[in-house]
C-alpha cells in the first residue's frame, strides 16, 4: 500500500527535522559559551554527580590549605618570640662570663643593672602577641578580664609587688625546684584525692646522691619547698576544696596543668589538630638537675634570672665566688638548651605543615582534574561538532528550500 504523501506532511517532516537539528546546535551552543558539558542535571545525572563531589572535596580542601597558611603564620611569630628569648639568655650568658673578670663592687652593679634590663625584656617578650592573641598566653586575649588576673587585665606575664612572675594571674614561682615529673604526669581525669596521693608517690620516690630517699614523708618535702622558694603563705598538703585560700599543693599542681593545657591550635587536616603556639608554662620552665638530690627538678627561667641578678648585685649578701660563677653559667645555659630544644620542636611543626602544604596542592590538581573531566567541555570537540551541525543545517535548509519550492500550480503550467 502506497501512502500518499502531501505538501503538509513535507512540511512537518522537514520543520521536525530543522528542529531537531537546530537543538543539536543550541546545545552545542550553550557548551561552547558555557564551557560547560551538561546544562542541566538531567543531561547527565552520573557524571554530574561526580563533578559535585569533586567540588565537595576542593571546598573542604581549601578550607585546610587556609588553616595551614594561617598556622605557618602563627609558628613563625613563635619561633620568633623564643629565638628572641634566647637572644635575652643568651646576653645574661655573656654577662656572666664577663663578671668573672669584675673587680669592683661599681662594676658588678652595672652588669646587675644590664642583668635588670634583660630581665625585664624577658617578660616584655613572654608577652608577644600575634593579632589580638598572645603566642605563648593560650587563648588568653587582650581586653579579657573573666579571670581575674594581675591589675592590668591584658597581659597573661606580670611581675607582682614580691618579684613573682605571675602567668594569668598564677604565681609561678611556687614550682621552683620541685620534682620534674609534677610537671610531666599525666593527671586528666583524676579526682583531687587521686592527685594528692599520684603526688606523694612522687615525692617519697626521690633519692639523694648517696641513693636514699630524699625526703621521709610529704611534710619533709613541703618545708624544703616553701624555705627553698620562700613561699608565703607556705603550701600544705591540703586538699585544694579547703575553704579559701587554699594553698594546696595538690590545687597548685592541678591549676598549673590546666594553664599548661591551654594552647591555641588549629584543624591542619581531617582529624589533624595542631598547635600554632607554646603555652608559658612550657616556655618558661625548663628542667635541670639539682644539686643537692642530684634528681630532675623543675626551674623557673625568671626566678633563675632573678637570683642571678642578686647575686651580682650583692643583693643576697653572698660574695660571686668561681663556683658559684659556674653554677650561674650552667643555669644560663640549661635555659638556653630549653629554648634551643623548643625552638626544634616549632620548626618539626613548620616542616610538618610544609608537607601538608605540598600535599594538599597535588590534592586540589587532582581534585580540580577530576571536576574538569565532569564538567568542562572539550573546546575543540565542541567548535568540531558545532561546524559540522550547522553543515547540516544548512544542508537540511537547502534541502527544503528545493521541496517545498514547487507548487500545484507551477506543476499544472
Amino acid at each position: 500500500m502506497v501512502t500518499r504523501v502531501t505538501n503538509t506532511m513535507m512540511q512537518n517532516t522537514l520543520l521536525n527535522n530543522l528542529n531537531m537539528n537546530l537543538g543539536r546546535m543550541d546545545k552545542l551552543q550553550n557548551q561552547m559559551a558555557s564551557g560547560r558539558k551538561y546544562g542541566h542535571i538531567s543531561d547527565d545525572p552520573s557524571a554530574l554527580i561526580y563533578g559535585q563531589a569533586a567540588r565537595n572535596k576542593l571546598a573542604r580542601l581549601g578550607h585546610f590549605q587556609g588553616s595551614v597558611e594561617i598556622s605557618q603564620s602563627w609558628l613563625t611569630q613563635a619561633e620568633a618570640g623564643i629565638m628572641e628569648l634566647n637572644k635575652v639568655i643568651g646576653a645574661v650568658y655573656e654577662e656572666l662570663v664577663s663578671a668573672g673578670s669584675v673587680k669592683t663592687q661599681e662594676d658588678k652593679r652595672n652588669l646587675a643593672r644590664v642583668v635588670d634590663q634583660l630581665r625585664d625584656h624577658y617578660v616584655d617578650t613572654l608577652n608577644t602577641s600575634f593579632g589580638d592573641r598572645f603566642i605563648f598566653g593560650g587563648y588568653n586575649t587582650p581586653g579579657d578580664f573573666a579571670s581575674g588576673r594581675a591589675s592590668d587585665g591584658i597581659k597573661p606575664f606580670a611581675v607582682d609587688s614580691d618579684g613573682n612572675l605571675r602567668f594569668n594571674g598564677f604565681n609561678l614561682s611556687v614550682f621552683d625546684n620541685m620534682p620534674a615529673r609534677f610537671l610531666s604526669m599525666d593527671i586528666s581525669g583524676m579526682t583531687e584525692l587521686e592527685v594528692q596521693t599520684a603526688l606523694e608517690d612522687v615525692v617519697l620516690s626521690v633519692r639523694d646522691i648517696d641513693g636514699n630517699l630524699a625526703f621521709a614523708d610529704m611534710d619533709e618535702f613541703l618545708l624544703y619547698i616553701n624555705d627553698k622558694n620562700g613561699i608565703t603563705p607556705p603550701l600544705d598538703n591540703s586538699l585544694p576544696s579547703d575553704p579559701p585560700p587554699s594553698n594546696s599543693l595538690t590545687g597548685a599542681i592541678m591549676m598549673l596543668h590546666q594553664l599548661r593545657d591551654d594552647v591555641l591550635a588549629f584543624d591542619v587536616g581531617p582529624a589533624i589538630n595542631m598547635p600554632v603556639t607554646m603555652n608559658g608554662i612550657d616556655v618558661v620552665f625548663y628542667v635541670t638537675v639539682d644539686e643537692e638530690t642530684r634528681q630532675p627538678v623543675m626551674r623557673n627561667t625568671f626566678s633563675a634570672l632573678s637570683n642571678i641578678y642578686d647575686a651580682i648585685n650583692g643583693s643576697d649578701g653572698v660574695e660571686i665566688g668561681t663556683d658559684k660563677l659556674t653554677l650561674m653559667i650552667k643555669t644560663a645555659q640549661d635555659a638556653q638548651n630549653h629554648l634551643l630544644t623548643k625552638t626544634a620542636e616549632i620548626g618539626g611543626r613548620q616542616r610538618r605543615l610544609e608537607l601538608l602544604e605540598a600535599r594538599y596542592a597535588q590534592d586540589a590538581l587532582n581534585y580540580e582534574g577530576m571536576r574538569s573531566d565532569a564538567e568542562d567541555a572539550d573546546m575543540a570537540e565542541v567548535i568540531m561538532f558545532l561546524k559540522m551541525a550547522e553543515t547540516v543545517y544548512q544542508a537540511s535548509l537547502s534541502a527544503g528550500a528545493r521541496i517545498i519550492q514547487p507548487t500545484l500550480m507551477d506543476f499544472l503550467r
